[in-house]
């Protein structure tokens, strides 16, 4: 199918960068024979009163089911405003998301006997102001899947990461709610639409958001980049109600697969066949950019910040953040195995400096290379504003760092004639140029800069090439 000019994978890219892996292998696991994974449904959830002196609280109750091999509780909710939630008597690691309104959200966890015994887990949603709350599928129990009974132990790791998209229930427990919440009527809150699409290997219909494709529940997005978006992919970005047959166009677009699904069904039969070359393919483009950035910034900022203040820039960070993690709130381990944020992502050459944000690992995974507006509520983005010092409208501009794209510019010849030339950039992995694959990243950073790219970096590195410059050869 022909691309439209300004869309699809960058113009070249084939012949630049060359195909981006060979096809050495299938996942080996087919489609489901009742789902393609393109379709979606719009449901009418109930919702409730909430406010200052009106809490709503789910308990969930696991007396008396057994304890193998997963156990685990979990729910998908929305406010028509920021509303705080906190958990008493479950594990420590648990999933909770904190995406702004009217996007929904979710909690819970998973977890195996080895990780302790929790019977009774109490949710408890707040607000300051009056207003409105819905929760969809609120349920605990024992969780089995084929799955989780024969992948080898590294895939289990981490599984609360996956909640609730990941429980399969077996046996159910009790959940404790306000009154009417299993209903079909609507009560005194009225309803609140959820959208919920299908996976094409579980074939189970899902949350999505669609206000923010961006703030993720069951399902990632699948074209990302902003030379793809909107996404044109029928099942991907061009979904067809199950039930009205209408069509839904999305911006960004979602994965075939649930998450949990993609895990094992398509990442675990894929990672392990992976070269060496492709497995640190990811983490050296991302050195390539700290090497960058610290280059044009005059030093790590790390080694800066030490000097300015005669601190360590962790310790401040910590310090800052009270020893929690910003976005869950659980206790950091003061021993430094916790993770320093960017807040504005690398990927668009923010560096790591004393705007950073102090998040647990499970937090700082899941946030990857989001802009925080992509990642927090509105109340979140407030206080982290505070925290940092960065303006709220900065925290959700997915812009460059326009500071180090002015020192790029003006360090053109340096990059191309010293950077690009160093062992480092002109080493091949699997059958790919180091410094084409920056060369093309840097590419799509300088594409969101207003008023587009102002420089074409694949052509000017296919001319210099070209010319015999010192670049290796296709």
């Amino acid at each position: 199918m022909a691309l439209e000019a300004g869309r699809g994978k960058l113009p070249g890219k084939t012949e630049y960068a060359g195909r981006r892996r060979r096809v050495t292998r299938k996942s080996g696991f087919a489609s489901h024979e009742s789902s393609t994974g393109g379709h979606f449904r719009v449901l009418e959830v109930s919702s409730f009163p909430i406010g200052p002196r009106l809490p709503f609280t789910l308990r969930f109750d696991l007396t008396g089911l057994p304890t193998e091999p997963f156990q685990g509780f979990g729910c998908w909710f929305w406010s028509d405003g920021d509303v705080r939630v906190s958990l008493r008597g479950g594990p420590k690691r648990y999933t909770l998301t904190h995406h702004a309104a009217p996007n929904w959200n979710k909690v819970g966890s998973m977890w195996t006997p080895g990780s302790g015994e929790f019977r009774q887990i109490e949710v408890r949603f707040e607000r300051n102001g009056d207003g409105r709350l819905a929760v969809y599928e609120a349920r605990c129990g024992v969780i089995q899947h084929k799955y989780l009974a024969d992948s080898r132990p590294a895939l289990l790791r981490n599984m609360h990461q996956f909640s609730p998209e990941a429980h399969f229930y077996t046996d159910l427990g009790n959940v404790e709610a306000p009154p009417g919440l299993d209903s079909d009527q609507a009560v005194a809150g009225g309803t609140h639409q959820l959208y919920v699409k299908s996976c094409n290997r579980c074939a189970r219909f899902l949350p999505i958001n669609v206000d923010n494709e961006r703030c993720h529940l069951s399902f990632s997005n699948h074209c990302v980049a902003e030379h793809r978006r909107p996404c044109r992919h029928t099942g991907f970005g061009l979904l067809t109600n199950a039930d009205t047959h209408k069509r839904l166009r999305l911006e960004y677009g979602f994965q075939l697969e649930c998450r949990f699904c993609k895990k094992f069904e398509v990442n675990a039969a894929h990672n392990p066949k992976r070269s060496a070359a492709q497995m640190k393919e990811d983490a050296a483009r991302r050195r390539h950019f700290e090497l960058l950035v610290e280059h044009l910034g005059g030093g790590t900022p790390q080694l800066r910040y030490r000097h300015e203040t005669g601190r360590e820039l962790a310790d401040d960070v910590y310090a800052r953040f009270a020893g929690k993690c910003f976005n869950c709130g659980r206790e950091l381990p003061p021993d430094g195995s916790w993770h320093l944020d960017h807040t504005r992502p690398l990927a668009l050459l923010w560096p790591l400096d004393a705007s950073a944000t102090a998040l647990c690992r499970d937090c700082n995974s899941q946030k990857r290379d989001r802009i925080p507006g992509d990642f927090y509520s509105t109340a979140k983005l407030e206080q982290l504003s505070q925290l940092t010092g960065v303006p709220v409208q900065d925290l959700t501009a997915p812009t460059p760092n326009m500071e180090i794209v002015t020192m790029f510019l003006a360090n053109l010849q340096w990059f191309f004639d010293v950077f690009l030339l160093s062992a480092d950039m002109t080493r091949v992995h699997d059958g790919k140029v180091a410094g084409e694959v920056l060369v093309k990243a840097l590419q799509k950073v300088l594409e969101r800069c207003r008023g587009g790219a102002p420089i074409d970096l694949v052509a000017e590195y296919e001319n210099r090439r070209a010319r015999g410059t010192g670049f290796p050869e296709k």
